[in-house]
């Protein structure tokens, strides 16, 4: 191991200067998960941000959704896609700005890691209905901020990229556990930082900081399984695939965990989603 303690400190120094939740989506998710409130009361909220407004508008007359009609209003979008759908929907609006830049420590063009993100989050929520876990949308939410923790790391990942991939290639080791090795962290570890930082629940920061050891997680393997799967179809369908896309083994405790022993139908199926662009447009 060739990591110094400067360099940990620095990390973990990076974490504490990610910024938290904006207000208004702190706000908007307390009011869903209030078992009092009303449409019109999450609508209150969630329009002191047209941004967010506009972007729940546009995923509602969306044909990912195929609704017969046009939705008009705020309250009337937030009726028809269901609380749980707008929380997503909001998580995903929250974390756009800190994704959509490009990442040279993982060689991710501009938008790549939202692209790869976004698809995993999709997948997550097809795996979820197959398997029937208990909340689909949580699921969705896992898949799409897997990988939040690779915007700290990047720049140190940069930094150390010659001396990641001489491990990968020499040892045969996944990308992960030579970022770990170089680093002090890989981006599960700092990504569960962050999930903690910004009050997730227990479950999304399981599954973020174990999605690449899912045998590892102790509050939601299924959730986690789910996470690990989407992550590995995402990166066989070349879908945001970046340098740590080398050496993706499947955990066979994953499949197990979720009772799969054919994936193939959860590939074709992944990919005919991922090739239209309706639910990628209304979330940009």
């Amino acid at each position: 191991m060739v990591t110094n303690s400067a360099v940990v400190e620095r990390i973990l120094r990076r974490v504490d200067e990610i910024p938290p939740l904006p207000t208004v989506v702190i706000k908007a998710i307390k009011t869903l998960d209030d078992p009092k409130s009303s449409s019109s009361d999450v609508a209150k909220v969630v329009s002191q941000d047209e941004g967010l407004t506009a972007k729940i508008l546009k995923l509602a007359n969306s044909a990912y959704y195929g609704f017969p009609r046009s939705i008009g209003t705020l309250s009337e979008a937030i009726t028809v896609l269901g609380y749980n759908t707008v929380k997503s929907l909001i998580y995903a609006a929250a974390a756009h700005s800190h994704m959509s830049g490009e990442l040279q420590g993982y060689a991710l063009d501009r938008g790549e890691l939202w692209r790869h993100s976004l698809g995993v989050a999709i997948v997550c929520r097809e795996i979820a209905k197959k398997v029937k876990y208990k909340d689909i949308e949580q699921a969705f939410v896992a898949g799409l901020l897997h990988d939040i923790g690779k915007i700290v790391l990047n720049q140190f990942v940069k930094f150390g990229f010659t001396l990641i991939l001489r491990k990968v290639g020499t040892e045969k080791v996944p990308f992960h556990e030579a970022e770990r090795d170089i680093l002090g962290f890989d981006h599960t570890e700092i990504g569960s930082k962050i999930a903690e930082k910004w009050n997730l629940p227990p479950e999304l920061v399981d599954a973020i900081g174990h999605h690449h050891s899912p045998e590892d997680a102790q509050v939601s393997p299924k959730l986690t399984a789910i996470v690990h799967l989407a992550d590995a179809i995402c990166l066989m369908l070349g879908w945001g695939i970046g340098a740590d896309g080398l050496l993706y083994p499947l955990s066979e405790v994953a499949l197990k965990n979720l009772e799969l022993d054919n994936i193939d139908e959860l590939i074709s199926i992944s990919s005919d989603i991922l090739t239209g662009e309706d639910i990628f447009s209304a979330l940009e």
